[in-house]
């Protein structure tokens, strides 16, 4: 009886269809996002970008990108201003803009964040100072299962770095060419620039990772990767150590894409580690790399 109960209910609740019109606002007020993560050893990168109504057809990085802001990095007192420039996304043959600078960071410093954009004004600052990790053991997992259903990935086993609190998030780095679809929308987006040839991709894990309860363990996580493979495909491993505005952000974002995904999740708002923008500016560390190799094709 229970069974039928609930099949009458899910059979009602996903029969019933009701056409709706929305009228989208006309006053909406123009939202700064900005995204900012700084690696020791290399140049920084901030990503400035307008955040615009849901409905707005501007949707592609150089329509959205902050033109004309000035972002300044300053360090023991000596300023930088960033200067506008961009990346080829080759998996989505189009330009991604960014503000960039020259001048490596360097671990165990403090940066200090200043951008101007349209009178407005956004202050930030990061340490860069978390543990550097190694990764103790790396294994392919032909199913595991989250939120979002069930999986093939990758585990990935460190020694939690004891005393303090820290998160970890994923990070693959990898060739492939126009053959590999991504895992998440597969055919949707196809790589129609790049000619059969390999470029570069790195794949930053959704899934934010922390030693809560568990301080100084060996920590075990499952991770589910963006892009297919082949066997035989070869990959670089790292994990980040990120300092903890970024991990709360971050796993925010995580927690509105799976409230977007599934209907029984509760919505969530972005936790912004800003005032002004929407965003963080923070900074992670890298473990060294481990390659790895693919033991079977994609399922």
């Amino acid at each position: 009886m229970k069974i039928f109960i609930r099949f009458t209910f899910l059979v009602v609740l996903f029969s019933c269809q009701k056409e709706i019109s929305i009228s989208p606002k006309t006053n909406y007020q123009e939202e700064l996002y900005l995204e900012g993560m700084l690696y020791p050893g290399k140049p920084p990168r901030i990503y400035l970008s307008r955040a615009l109504p849901f409905f707005e057809s501007e949707v592609t990085p150089q329509d959205v990108f902050a033109r004309g802001a000035t972002v300044v990095i300053s360090n023991q007192g000596i300023q930088y201003t960033l200067s506008p420039d961009s990346v080829f996304d080759s998996f989505r043959c189009r330009w991604t803009p960014f503000y960039g600078g020259s001048n490596p960071v360097q671990y165990g410093e403090t940066y200090d964040l200043f951008v101007t954009y349209n009178g407005k004004t956004v202050v930030a600052s990061t340490t860069i100072d978390q543990p550097k990790v190694e990764i103790a053991s790396l294994e392919y997992t032909a199913e595991f299962f989250d939120v979002y259903g069930g999986h093939d990935g990758v585990i990935v086993s460190l020694q939690d770095v004891p005393g303090s609190a820290n998160y970890y998030r994923f990070q693959m780095n990898r060739m492939i060419d126009n053959t590999r679809n991504h895992a998440h929308i597969l055919d949707v987006v196809f790589s129609d620039c790049t000619n059969g040839n390999l470029f570069h991709v790195v794949d930053l894990g959704r899934t934010i990772f922390n030693d809560k309860n568990i301080d100084g363990q060996l920590l075990t996580m499952p991770v589910e990767v963006s892009f297919e493979y082949l066997e035989g495909d070869t990959a670089y491993v790292f994990m980040q150590s990120l300092d903890q505005r970024s991990a709360l952000f971050y796993e925010s974002v995580d927690r509105q894409l799976e409230s977007i995904f599934n209907p029984f999740v509760e919505p969530v708002f972005l936790n912004s580690q800003l005032d002004g923008a929407i965003g963080v500016f923070g900074s992670a560390v890298l473990s060294d790399s481990v390659l790895f190799i693919y033991p079977q094709d994609f399922p």
